[in-house]
This record gives structure tokens, sequence and C-alpha cells, in this order.
């Protein structure tokens, strides 16, 4: 057998796996997506059936009615702010790990023990978090779900490992030109790492959209829930409103479709921009 005929069938069963593997992976998405227009008798008629006989939006109207905005505003307040406090603290630890790493000793012994913080698993903090957030008076407030989270170790190394490919020979020329720091942190290397902030971003803001732990535990009032603690709050004591929790869910993820449908290209493209030697 020739090495093209090998190559060709390779080819085919590895896109045969691709196709198989993406159709386990989104079938879900798309049934939760057609169960979203069936109403409630519908919904667990027997036998099952994929398309909806009788398109309804119901489910999306009393979701809506119901003050489901409120709570997009609240995830949205949540996400934007969280992500932009991050984008800040990441990019500077980044910036004067890998820029400082000649003239300060101890910047990689720094580096390594943000690394370390990564073994520790998040849900081991819940409890001290909690507490923080309780003894600085910021219980049922949608900061407390915000300022314990705002460091992360993934964004500290994705911009330090971007900032160790460019020369140091830039900052120093920026510094005989009369470049203050912070000029030349803002207007010459983050410019430079505008893949880094767009991956990041996204990150950043799927990770705080879809917080659930945290905001659970802080937020007590419902006009403060975020969208993910509302879609519990359809779960009650007289049973499950599963029409609302379905439109909920939809509704929910349809921001996170569309960031990624328009930004992918930047995920790929600033994850690679991180995968250099340190």
């Amino acid at each position: 057998m020739s090495a093209s005929r090998n190559k060709t069938i390779t080819t085919i069963l590895l896109t045969a796996i691709g196709i198989v593997t993406a159709f386990v992976m989104v079938f879900p998405i798309v049934w939760l997506l057609m169960s979203s227009f069936k109403d409630s008798t519908e919904l667990f008629a027997y036998p099952l059936h994929f398309l909806p006989a009788h398109f309804s939006l119901d489910s999306y109207k009393g979701v809506i009615e119901s003050g489901f905005f409120q709570y997009v505003k609240n995830s949205l307040f949540l996400a934007v702010v969280g992500t932009v406090i991050t984008l800040v603290i990441s990019a500077m630890c980044g910036y004067a790990l890998a820029i400082y790493r000649h003239e300060i000793s101890y910047t990689n012994k720094v580096f390594a023990v943000f690394l370390l913080g990564t073994l520790i698993p998040g849900e081991i903090l819940t409890i001290s978090q909690f507490t923080v957030v309780s003894e600085i008076g910021l219980y049922n407030n949608i900061w407390g779900c915000i300022l314990p989270v705002v460091t992360t170790t993934t964004g500290i190394f994705m911009y330090r490992q971007h900032f160790m490919t460019i020369p140091l020979s830039l900052a120093e020329s920026a510094r005989l030109d009369g470049a203050h720091e912070f000029k030349i942190f803002t207007q010459i290397m983050m410019p430079l790492a505008s893949s880094v902030t767009v991956s990041l971003t996204i990150f950043s803001f799927v990770w705080r959209w879809n917080d659930y732990i945290l905001p659970l535990m802080v937020l007590s009032d419902q006009d403060k829930f975020t969208i993910q603690i509302a879609i519990k709050s359809y779960i009650g004591t007289m049973g499950i409103n599963w029409n609302a929790i379905l439109a909920s869910s939809i509704l929910s993820i349809l921001p996170i479709v569309i960031i990624f449908i328009f930004l992918q290209k930047y995920i790929t493209g600033g994850l690679a921009a991180t995968g250099v030697k340190g």
C-alpha cells in the first residue's frame, strides 16, 4: 500500500472521528434548544421526539416576564468588571515577572509560587473566601463575588510568557528615550500583547459568567442573583419548572456562543503566543 493511500485513509478516519466527536458534543445542546420550544405536556411525552410538534415561545415569555433580564444585568456586571480587573492585574504581574527577570534575582521564584497555587483546588478555598467576604462587609454584595477571584495564575502565566518573547532591548531603548515604566507598559508592551488580551478576556468572561459556587454562597437577595443562581431558583419545593430551566439555559449560553463564533481565532492565537520557553 502506497504512502499516499495510507495518508488518505488516515485523513478519512481522523475526519470521521472528528465528526462523531463533534456530533456527540453538539447534540445535547441542539436537543436542549429544541426542547425549549416544547410545552410542558409535550416535554415528557413518550416516546420522546426531537422536534417539537408545536413550536411554543411560552417558556421564553414566562422567563422574561419573571425578571430574567435583571439577572442578565447582574451577570454582565460581574463578568465585565471582574474581567477588566483581572486583565489589569494579570498584565501588570506578567509584565513585571518578564521584564525584570534579570534585574530582580527572585523574580522567577515569585513566579514559581504563583504556579504552585494552581495545585490547590479552588473548592478548598471557598470557606476562607466566604469568611473574608463576610468580615469585610461584602456579604450579599456583587463585589463579594468579584474581588476574591480577580487574580488568576492563568492570566499571569499568559502575559508573562508573551512578554518573554519581546526583546528586553525594546524596553531599554524606551527608557533611554525618556519613557517612564507606565508609558512603556501601556503604550509599547500592551499593544504587542493584544492577542493575549483578547484570549484572556474571553476566558475570564466565560469563567465569571458561568460562576456558580461563589455567587451561591455570597448572594441572598433574589434581585441580586446572577443567571446561574436564577436558573437554580426554578427548582422549588413544589416541583421543577423544566420549561423555565430550558429557556433560561438557552438564553444564558447565547452570549458565550456569540463570543466564540466571532473571536475564536484569537483564542488559538493567544494560546500559541504563550507557548514559549521561559
